[in-house]
Parts: C-alpha cells; sequence; structure tokens
C-alpha cells in the first residue's frame, strides 16, 4: 500500500529555524503589520500607547490591533478563539512575535479603543486616496441592519406591557374570586396557602411591570429591549423584524471602498442621508461629484442642503401619487405650478389657489370646490374637491428623482450593496457578540478596516501596498 507519509514526529527541525520563515515574503499578513507599524497610535487616541515608568508593562496597541485586524479578515470574533491562535496559530506567531496574550486583555482592547479604530479607518481612506484607489465620482449610499448580542424575546413594547398586565389582572380577580367563594361555601380542598402565594407573586409581576411601563411613558419610547437597551427593534427585510442597529456604508465606486461608515440605532433611513454624505466629503477632503442612495433616503431638507453646497445628488422620490395605481386619475404631474400665483393649474384650465399647510409633513395643500362641475372630473377626483400638495422642498426633491436614472441606480446597487454582504460574512454572520452601542460599534469599525484593507491588496497586491507602507 502507497500512501503519503506524513514527518516523524522525532524530527528536530520540523518547523523553520527563524520565526521570519513562518510566512512567504508575499502573504497578506505582512501588509497587516506594514500598515499598523506606520500608525501613530497615540496620536489617534489609543489606550497604553503610552505607558508610565512603573508598574505592570501592557501589551502595545498595535500588536493587539494586528491581531484583530487578521482575526476579521479570517471571520474570527471569538476573543478565546483568539488567544488559542496565539499559541498554535503559525501566522498569528509570527504576528505577534510570539506574544499570547489571554481573552480578556483582547476583549478589552476592542471595547475601550473604539473611536481610534475608527480613525484608523479613515486613515486608511486618505492612504487609499494617496494611492488612488478612490475618485469621489460617484459615492453610493446604503444601510443594513445588523443584529445585536440580544435575543428579539427580550424587547418589549407598551402594547404587550399593556396586553401583559390585562391577563395578570384577569388572573388575579379569578383568585380571588376563588378565595371569596370557598370562605361563604367552606370549601375544605382549596389549599389557601397556594392561592396566597400565588396572588402575592402575580402583584410583584404586575408592580414590575408597570413600573417598566411607565419607564417607557416617561421616557416617550415605544419599545425597549431589557438585556441591551441600545439595541432596537427594526424592520430588516426578509428577516422581518430583528433586534439590532442599522449600520451605515458610503462607498466609492472605482474599487467599493467604504470612505464613510456608522452604526446607528435608527429604524430607517430617512434621516440619513446629510450626515453619511459630509462624512465621505470630509474623508475624501472634497473630493466627491455625485450622492446617490435609493428611496429610503428621500430627505427634502436634507436633499435642499446638499444641493446648495453643490452636491449632484441622485435620490427617486419616495412619495404618495394620487392616481393610486389605478391609471383613471390624473396624476400631479398633470397639474402645472405656476410660482407667480403660487397656484396650481388643472388639465381643465383651472387655478387650484393655496389653502393650507401641514408643517408635519412639511406640505403646502393646494384646492379649489367646483369639481363636480368640471367635465373632466371623472379623470380626476370622485369629489367635489381635488387637493395637490406641494412639499416645502419640491424642487430639490423634483431634481434629485431627475438625476436618479436607470442607470445611475443599477451603479448605486453594484457598487454598495456587496459591501454588506462581505461585512455579513466577516462579522458572524451580521450578528454582534458584543453588547451595547459602544462596543458593537467597535466591531464594526474593524470589520470596515479589515475590509477595506482586503479590496485594496486584491486590487494593487501584496508587494504593491507593501512599497507603498515603506
Amino acid at each position: 500500500m502507497r500512501h503519503l507519509e506524513g514527518t516523524p514526529r522525532s524530527q528536530t527541525r520540523l518547523l523553520p529555524p527563524s520565526v521570519e520563515d513562518y510566512v512567504p515574503e508575499d502573504h497578506p499578513i505582512r501588509v497587516i503589520d506594514a500598515f499598523v507599524d506606520s500608525l501613530n497610535l497615540s496620536e489617534m487616541g489609543f489606550r497604553r500607547a503610552d505607558t508610565a515608568h512603573t508598574g505592570r508593562r501592557p501589551y502595545h496597541p498595535g500588536d493587539l490591533l494586528k491581531l484583530y485586524i487578521y482575526a476579521y479578515l479570517n471571520q474570527t470574533s471569538s476573543t478565546r478563539r483568539l488567544e488559542k491562535e496565539c499559541h498554535r496559530n503559525l501566522e498569528v506567531l509570527w504576528l505577534m512575535k510570539q506574544l499570547a496574550p489571554d481573552f480578556k486583555t483582547i476583549a478589552d482592547f476592542r471595547k475601550d479603543n473604539g473611536d481610534a479604530i475608527k480613525k484608523v479607518c479613515r486613515h486608511f481612506v486618505v492612504f487609499c486616496k494617496q494611492a488612488g484607489l478612490v475618485s469621489g465620482q460617484l459615492v453610493a449610499i446604503d444601510g443594513s441592519k445588523f443584529k445585536a448580542a440580544a435575543s428579539k424575546d427580550q424587547v418589549i413594547t407598551r402594547k404587550q406591557l399593556e396586553k401583559q398586565l390585562g391577563k395578570l389582572d384577569q388572573k388575579i380577580d379569578r383568585y380571588l374570586s376563588q378565595l371569596a367563594a370557598s370562605e361563604q361555601e367552606g370549601e375544605a380542598d382549596l389549599n389557601r396557602d397556594k392561592v396566597s402565594e400565588a396572588l402575592t407573586y402575580l402583584k410583584a409581576h404586575k408592580a414590575e411591570l408597570q413600573d417598566e411601563l411607565k419607564s417607557l411613558i416617561d421616557e416617550d419610547k415605544t419599545q425597549r429591549c431589557r438585556t441591551e437597551p441600545d439595541a432596537k427593534l427594526m424592520r430588516s427585510g426578509r428577516e422581518g423584524m430583528v433586534v439590532g442597529y442599522n449600520a451605515q456604508n458610503a462607498v466609492d465606486e472605482a474599487h467599493q471602498l467604504i470612505v464613510h461608515h456608522e452604526l446607528t440605532q435608527a429604524g430607517n433611513d430617512n434621516q440619513q442621508l446629510k450626515s453619511m454624505a459630509q462624512g465621505a466629503h470630509e474623508a475624501l477632503e472634497g473630493k466627491i461629484e455625485t450622492v446617490v442612495a435609493d428611496a429610503g433616503y428621500s430627505n427634502g431638507a436634507q436633499i435642499s442642503d446638499l444641493q446648495s453646497t453643490d452636491y449632484d445628488v441622485a435620490v427617486p422620490s419616495n412619495r404618495a401619487i394620487n392616481n393610486q395605481g389605478t391609471g383613471e386619475y390624473f396624476q400631479k404631474s398633470d397639474f402645472t405650478y405656476l410660482p407667480e400665483e403660487d397656484a396650481y393649474r388643472c388639465p381643465a384650465g383651472q387655478l387650484l389657489p393655496h389653502k393650507t399647510v401641514s408643517k408635519k409633513n412639511r406640505m403646502h395643500l393646494y384646492a379649489r370646490t367646483g369639481c363636480d362641475q368640471c367635465p373632466l372630473q371623472v379623470k380626476c377626483t370622485k369629489a367635489d374637491r381635488r387637493w395637490v400638495s406641494r412639499h416645502f422642498d419640491e424642487e430639490a426633491l423634483v431634481k434629485a428623482n431627475d438625476a436618479a436614472t436607470p442607470e445611475r441606480m443599477i451603479r448605486r446597487m453594484a457598487t454598495v450593496e456587496p459591501t454588506f454582504a462581505t461585512l455579513k460574512r466577516l462579522l458572524n454572520k451580521g450578528r454582534f457578540t458584543c453588547w451595547g452601542l459602544s462596543s458593537p460599534s467597535s466591531e464594526y469599525n474593524l470589520g470596515v478596516l479589515s475590509y477595506n484593507l482586503m479590496r485594496a491588496i486584491n486590487v494593487i497586491g501584496v508587494k504593491g501596498m507593501l512599497a507603498r507602507l515603506a
């Protein structure tokens, strides 16, 4: 029988004689090492970058940062597993110079240096800009829901609490009725001690729920996660409702590099366009031509502010239409706005003057009476009055909608959406392992940094990266 045979364990030189020989010269891990060594970690705010002259010597934050970048590139977020890799993984032995921190030290580094890690992300974007990897010609913005470490079962809402309190009241009334009936009829089978014990428990539980409901009302909140208050119950496409955070990415089209990112508690994207565009603007030092986002970012005030600073904003409109999808009635586009008169002219030639303002919806409303006498009423409305609305930022919304051509929206999808697929693969299948907004933000920062580093290596190669980092 002929099989491949391993090297005898008694051989004296199983590994190369030098640790430097553990990894080849073109291995991506050398880019991680060179990039972190090029950083001024003290200026970026890493804890323990500067040490005191007394006390126990800490691990250098650069070594722990290298370990985490390597970990996320290899889809390893468990700190206990990283502790083991420091003893047995030849690549990690080379990267860490045979240092082996314990899992608590590794976990604390991620928890305590979230802001500093984000500065490293920004520094790498500057490096990519200098290397010609980002252009700023088109920056696509999108968001995706990432699950929190907490379970969805730990979320409470006002409606749930009110429903539970109603059921508790029914149970308490039932037990009280049983006690009252037993006293009148003298029932000996009823165990009054157990009934009293159950009543005590139910009343205590009722008091706890009442306190939680009062707390939600006082804080003007509709929900809360008991074990992770920072996490929110959000709608997430095919997954339905999830407990988590809304991750936002601004991605440059040239090589799909993430130039700005945020982890937010917002349930939707409606308020995120301006902050993300401005963050990308700062990262690229103003070198942005076009900002593209989907209809979820359609916000008149924010679009208007961005257009006033010479951004080319392409965002489809996300507003209801009067036609109701039947094709029988005139749409708003069939009405002509007359700015001099601040009125609309309908297809029949009649004026719809300004009537009122809806500050809540940021709308001007226009209408006229006498539509029941119009020969075109059957194509316009069933009522005697036809209403037409005009947003406070109508011109900005129309301009952004016209700029959102099908070709641009395809480019947006191809630019930003793949980044979330890769990040969810790197980040524990889209579920954070840490609790609270701060620690998951650090996780997301590390994921984005690892993603960008991997993209840059794929574009210009290990040797090209090392040459630019030298």
